[in-house]
């Protein structure tokens, strides 16, 4: 008899085992809080969402849609696909419920798995995770710039100053329109020499070809028309408004003229936080990704509105931050106990202890008093309690300082108020 072969996850789907997930809460508890301080409230909105919804807002040529969504007909004929980002379910949300009747500026963030079938490597899955924030009815630059500096607050509470946010100013639809031509007509020029990729944006999506990472197209790039020439003067206006407020506010922004997005519907402002990638000598890393949105709401079925917002990696942020988010929480107290009449008092003397706010363990398993501490160790307890039938009969536990080595006998009354000061200590 043949055993039977084992399940292994997915190509690209990445298992997240409790000595890492404690990394992720604590991050994300970071985002809740900064989310918390600027008013902005959650929404959660469903993985799954129907095909037409991204391709009408991210864009029917733009790689996510063309070679990177899980699509499939479901039985009952809906063409349906995994989310790939946020933004468009929380617009379709947004439209759904009403939600611009309901308040005149919506202040909204998420924080979920997302799904590309793109090829693995360090820092990206084809389930990855991303955290966002919106803002709808709010046109002045002023919403872009709390965004941004929402942002540093955010990531200087990981210990992470070194995020520069490189920025741009898309114009207006006129002026995208025209500066558009003008890429067709530079890039045709050198079109044997740009990517596959790219010889097919040049007749569906010439300004994708901005975001391209091969060298030969960077090299090519370099020497093409900037935005910034053909940009109206109000845009200027808006854009000149936003940076100095960053700059004002101590952020470190970078302009960068030749700067996209990958996806259709920015319009106006559009932003990029990097670092320092992890290892010496990596190139930086975009963690944070974001711009105006203006026309997606009307595009949609909505009403028309103002709309922006931003999509961190969450993955590429853990990964950044990992050695500056101090120790996992480990257990303040381990109870072992040897006996039947010791079990019963240790079972309520952990809901006691829990009661008060202190996390606390045991082993299950009431093995021998040698392997029950060999456990308490390897949970890295701050206390542990020893109770055995004398302990019990005297109504004395032993408390056992497990960094200092103390030991002490301490009465079941005063037990509580001795380990409550102890722990209050080390806090």
């Amino acid at each position: 008899m043949t055993s039977m072969e084992k399940i292994q996850s997915i190509k690209g789907m990445k298992d997240l085992l409790p000595q890492d997930t404690w990394m992720w809460q604590r991050v994300e508890d970071a985002y809740r809080r900064v989310m918390a301080l600027y008013n902005y409230r959650e929404i959660r909105i469903p993985a799954l969402e129907k095909t037409a919804l991204f391709a009408r807002s991210i864009g029917e040529e733009t790689d996510i849609v063309r070679k990177e969504m899980y699509t499939f007909v479901d039985q009952g004929g809906d063409d349906l696909s995994l989310r790939p980002e946020g933004t468009a379910g929380v617009v379709r949300a947004y439209i759904q419920h009403s939600l611009s009747i309901q308040e005149p500026v919506s202040k909204l963030y998420y924080i979920g798995p997302m799904f590309r079938r793109e090829r693995p490597q360090k820092g990206r899955y084809r389930q990855f995770y991303q955290a966002g924030s919106e803002i709808f009815g709010a046109p002045e630059p002023l919403a872009d710039i709390e965004l941004v500096i929402m942002l540093r607050d955010f990531f200087t509470q990981l210990g992470m100053q070194d995020v520069t946010y490189a920025c741009n100013h898309l114009g207006t639809p006129e002026s995208r329109k025209a500066y558009t031509q003008r890429l067709i007509e530079f890039f045709r020029k050198d079109a044997d020499r740009l990517c596959e990729d790219c010889r097919r944006r040049l007749e569906t999506n010439p300004l994708r070809i901005l975001d391209c990472k091969q060298e030969g197209c960077r090299e090519i790039i370099a020497r093409s028309p900037s935005i910034e020439s053909g940009r109206p003067e109000s845009s200027s206006r808006d854009f000149d408004r936003f940076v100095e407020g960053l700059t004002d506010a101590g952020v470190n922004v970078r302009v960068e003229p030749r700067l996209v997005r990958g996806l259709d519907y920015y319009t106006g402002i559009i932003f990029e936080g990097v670092t320092a990638g992890p290892e010496e000598g990596e190139d930086s890393l975009a963690i944070v990704g974001g711009g105006r949105y203006d026309d997606l709401v009307g595009q949609l079925g909505g009403p028309v509105t103002a709309a922006v917002g931003y999509a961190i990696g969450l993955e590429r942020v853990i990964d950044l931050c990992a050695g500056r988010l101090g120790p996992e929480k480990v257990p303040d107290v381990f109870v072992v106990f040897m006996g039947g009449e010791a079990e019963k008092v240790s079972m309520r003397l952990l809901h006691d202890l829990r009661g008060r706010g202190w996390s606390c363990d045991f082993d299950p398993r009431a093995g021998s008093l040698k392997s029950q501490m060999k456990r308490a160790d390897k949970c890295a307890s701050r206390f542990v309690l020893v109770l055995g039938e004398e302990e019990v009969r005297s109504g004395k536990i032993k408390l056992r300082d497990l960094r200092s080595g103390e030991q002490a006998d301490v009465s079941m009354d005063d037990l509580q108020k001795i380990v409550g000061e102890k722990l209050d200590r080390v806090q």
